[in-house]
């Protein structure tokens, strides 16, 4: 039997705006084993660590990804890709691909990268949780109008939901812009769209978009500035190939009839609750 191949890189071509990939996380353990072989030192021994199985195979196959996907723009291979990180963790290329841009997100068994050129870009995937006291955390954390918004939500799942959703869209802003999270729980952003900075944050400002999620997940985009932004968004699910992954290439896709959500056309994502990306 011969051994597994180690995934090529995927290529799509510059992204327009920003990219997004949607990665399916919960794979064989098998299907993960060529993936290991892209990650470097550190990252084997970040998952060597992790004592669940499930865990460990999680973040394999979502760095594994993420390498593969960055080696295909940059015209590389993903196992010889090598980034420094910020002081509060955001990662970034130094050197000629320095320009590039990237965010990864994880969360259960989904995760979520953004790349795009220039612009500094946050994405933030979060599992809506119904076990988190939202209406108290909401009331310590966030401002008045969105921790009242929250509030008045008619059931705890409904509150869970938008807690996690005001809590993604920080979140993209912060790792957008390599700072803290507890220092982004005072950005106003009940209404995505453009966001001013304030606290730690003033004068800064990004463009927020919330994007398609899996059931039972929010997930949001901040790339940094006002610049209007196109989107493409791919599907990425280790299942369908175990040796040799495939991206999906850019494709301009109508909106979808199925409504807000995950809505696959021929294998890309799209965000039908905004129309053409």
């Amino acid at each position: 039997m011969s051994a597994p191949r180690e995934p090529g890189p995927v290529v799509v071509g510059p992204p327009p705006g920003t990219d997004v990939w949607h990665i399916v996380l919960d794979v064989d353990p098998e299907a993960a084993v060529p993936v290991g072989a892209l990650l470097d030192d550190e990252e084997r021994r970040r998952a060597g660590r992790l004592r669940d199985s499930r865990a460990a195979t999680r973040f394999v196959v979502a760095h594994g990804a993420v390498r593969s996907v960055l080696a295909g723009y940059l015209g590389a291979t993903g196992g010889t890709l090598h980034w420094a990180r910020g002081p509060n963790g955001k990662p970034y290329f130094d050197g000629p691909w320095r320009r590039w841009q990237w965010s990864l997100s994880r969360s259960g068994g989904h995760a979520m990268l953004a790349v795009r050129l220039h612009d500094p870009v946050g994405v933030d995937l979060e599992e809506i949780r119904n076990d988190v006291r939202a209406t108290a955390l909401a009331a310590r954390f966030m401002p008045p109008d969105e921790a009242a918004a929250v509030s008045r939500e008619a059931d705890q799942l409904s509150r869970s939901a938008l807690y996690h959703r005001l809590l993604s869209r920080k979140e993209a802003c912060v790792k957008a812009s390599g700072g803290r999270l507890l220092d982004g729980l005072c950005l106003r952003v009940l209404v995505p769209g453009i966001v001013e900075g304030t606290g730690a944050y003033d004068g800064e400002r990004w463009d927020l978009r919330d994007l398609p999620a899996p059931p039972g997940f929010v997930a949001t985009l901040a790339t940094v500035g006002d610049r209007p932004q196109r989107l493409r968004m791919f599907e990425w699910d280790w299942r369908s190939r175990r040796e040799d992954p495939v991206g999906i290439g850019p494709h301009h896709p109508e909106p979808s009839p199925d409504g807000p959500g995950l809505a696959a056309a021929g294998g890309l994502l799209v965000p039908a609750s905004r129309g053409p990306a």
